[in-house]
């Protein structure tokens, strides 16, 4: 049964690292297109629908680093974890620095500019120095979680609920002096971040949620797309430019997303039967995801670059279609890298 439930957090995965690369497909001309157009709403949908990954990937995160059975060694998470983190990042900020100057059309690639790009580094390598800091309190966590009764992790689940979800959802849906004024004073949630996601994963992992509740759980999921959808749309209307920060990560209607796929995920799928050969599979995907998510932007802008992007058809059908042809792309390439001796898990 372990070993299924593993299973079922390697589909999870993957679920989720598709779901960053249908969004930033979806992305891609989000902003450019007329936002009365039947296309711009096509892939706004999209776009607010998969908002899910990377809350998922922490869960994930938490549901297996702070399982009971496992031990966590501060010398091995700094040796292996951490240093690996720190080389990724260098690597790949690298890497997308020389692919920035090398599409700098007309303008010489310099020892100057080269820096600069590796510095800034790419938006979504941000996920790296996150996880880097929830490894770092690990052992920390993990004291905590295995000597905590339940209620003492409800009542920290119930905080990152109200201060930090809470809050964000309320200033991304109203904004005046006075919530402003109020939402200053109570910065508990820069205490909390994404150790609520992580703490989460490993609650919905460990203790499981009723089965009463798990009907409530999908509908919740469901209104949670929809509320994405609708309110960002309005939002975006009322101001005259695509407005995101509704279904931002720690929106209320994101949590609800994130929160349906973990119980469906840990109390449905788990419990389907895989054959060897099928677990085996899912299992090596799921071992490249993250080489997938760090070099999936370098195969969306080349592939724009030679004209193939999302709205080369109806967006209904490219969105999808290019975040597939990416993924499977970025997955044959990171199988192959993961394979090179040594220096393959400093690639991906």
């Amino acid at each position: 049964m372990e070993k299924q439930r593993l299973i079922h957090f390697d589909l999870l995965r993957i679920l989720a690292c598709f779901s960053v690369i249908m969004l930033h497909s979806a992305a891609q001309f989000w902003y450019i297109l007329p936002m009365d157009s039947f296309d711009w709403w096509v892939v706004h949908s999209y776009n607010s629908m998969v908002r899910f990954g990377v809350p998922v990937f922490v869960a994930i995160s938490g549901a297996l680093f702070l399982a009971p059975t496992r031990e966590i060694s501060i010398r091995k998470l700094y040796t292996r974890n951490i240093l690996r983190m720190i080389l990724l990042y260098v690597v790949w900020s690298v890497i997308y620095g020389i692919f920035d100057c090398c599409n700098w059309e007309g303008v010489p690639v310099t020892f100057d500019g080269l820096l600069f790009e590796i510095f800034q580094g790419r938006y979504h390598l941000w996920y790296i120095p996150m996880i880097i800091g929830l490894y770092m309190l690990l052992p920390i966590l993990k004291r905590w979680v295995d000597n905590a009764p339940k209620k003492e992790i409800q009542y920290f689940l119930v905080i990152f609920l109200i201060f930090k979800v809470g809050k964000t959802t309320l200033l991304s849906l109203e904004t005046s002096e006075i919530i402003s004024f109020v939402s200053g004073i109570f910065v508990v949630e820069e205490l909390l971040g994404y150790i609520g996601y992580f703490i989460l994963g490993y609650y919905v992992a460990h203790y499981g949620i009723e089965a009463k509740w798990h009907k409530w759980a999908y509908l919740g999921g469901v209104a949670g797309v929809c509320a994405n959808i609708i309110l960002s749309g309005y939002k975006s209307l009322q101001t005259g430019t695509p407005d995101g920060v509704i279904f931002d990560s720690f929106g209320f209607f994101t949590f609800l997303v994130v929160l349906a796929l973990l119980v469906f995920f840990t109390q449905r799928v788990s419990l389907l039967q895989l054959s060897e050969r099928g677990a085996g599979i899912v299992k090596e995907i799921s071992l490249d995801t993250l080489g997938i998510y760090l070099m999936h932007l370098i195969c969306l802008e080349f592939l724009q670059g030679k004209g193939i992007h999302s709205t080369m058809l109806p967006p209904i059908i490219g969105v999808p279609l290019i975040a597939v042809v990416c993924f499977g792309f970025c997955l044959l390439c990171t199988a192959l890298l993961r394979r090179i001796p040594i220096v393959g898990k400093y690639i991906c």
